[in-house]
């Protein structure tokens, strides 16, 4: 072998370590120290029990969304008072916010959250329902300076619902009933059929997936609270986009309680994920993103919200790890 070839050779090797330490950082870093098991028991009723979903419109400067984010009904600790929580698959914690849970503790005394060691704040013995089932914790986070004093009677938002409530259970997320469950039934029991996503991951947080995007194969995580976009980024990797128009700037998106600009091109091709296609789409782009930039797009490209899916039924199975797309 001579000496261009050894070096070649050298040059492969080196190649192949860095993207297989790439992949092991992020997935050990990133997803097991980032999967959090918070609700140690689960409880529901013989059948599968699901919620309502319910959509909130929102205005970003010029651009209106009806589906700017989305949330379900629950109780905590048995106390039904109109209490809503946002579904948040791209958070790996439940959260609670402080501000309300103060404005309702002089009605409700169960409410009161405490302050540990570590400088957190947390809602001890805690049961978050959901429908008919229940998820129990020994502690849930609170996030003192998030929420409101202004109490809105009709639709009071507690907080966030992460990825958390669903590790080791299945999330059926039926867009075209615009319901959801959370179980550990067998699905053979319903109606739903499902074409799996070879090669996606959804056993620890965050959810992956394999696309296709600008005739790249990339990964996506899902993020339920990215509701509007069908795929957002970085911002430089928007720019790296080689099919795609000009890029328009957009005001603002708020990311737990910051405010950022935004920006979006859209595709001269296709996003595909699996048998699903979403035609020339309008992908988006943020500072917010930038924790995720140096992740090169095999590992993780960006976020992929509920856009590309709102007629479809998804199953996100964390126990067997499979996500799967419905008709």
């Amino acid at each position: 072998m001579n000496k261009t070839l050894k070096n070649l050779s050298l040059a492969a090797v080196i190649i192949f370590g860095l993207l297989f330490t790439s992949w092991k950082v992020f997935n050990y870093y990133w997803r097991t120290k980032n999967t959090v098991s918070t609700f140690k028991n689960f409880k529901e009723p013989k059948t599968v029990s699901f919620s309502n979903i319910k959509w909130v419109s929102g205005s970003y400067g010029d651009l209106k969304t009806e589906i700017s984010s989305f949330f379900v009904k629950v109780k905590l600790n048995g106390i039904d008072d109109s209490f809503y929580m946002q579904f948040d698959t791209g958070t790996s914690q439940s959260k609670l916010y402080g501000k309300t849970l103060n404005a309702l503790k002089l009605k409700y005394p169960s409410f009161e959250f405490k302050k540990s060691q570590s400088g957190n704040y947390w809602l001890e013995s805690s049961t978050l329902s959901i429908g008919a089932a229940s998820l129990q914790a020994d502690n849930l986070l609170v996030l003192s300076e998030l929420g409101s004093a202004e109490i809105d009677s009709s639709f009071t938002v507690l907080g966030t619902i992460g990825y958390d409530a669903i590790f080791g259970r299945k999330l059926l997320l039926d867009f075209k009933k615009n319901k959801l469950a959370i179980t550990n039934h067998n699905l053979k029991e319903l109606e739903y059929k499902f074409n799996e996503i070879k090669g996606a991951s959804v056993n620890q947080f965050p959810i992956l997936f394999p696309a296709k995007v600008d005739g790249e194969n990339v990964q996506l995580t899902y993020d339920t609270g990215s509701s509007m976009f069908p795929l957002i980024m970085d911002n430089q990797k928007l720019q790296n986009i080689e099919s795609a128009g000009s890029i328009d700037t957009l005001c603002c998106i708020t990311s737990w309680g910051k405010s950022y600009d935004f920006y979006r091109r859209k595709l001269n091709t296709d996003i595909k994920v699996g048998k699903l296609i979403e035609e020339t789409p309008y992908v988006y782009s943020s500072n917010s993103m930038s924790p995720y930039d140096f992740f090169p797009n095999w590992i993780m490209m960006g976020l992929a919200g509920n856009k590309m899916f709102l007629d479809k039924v998804i199953l996100i199975d964390t126990k067997n790890n499979i996500l799967g797309i419905g008709e």
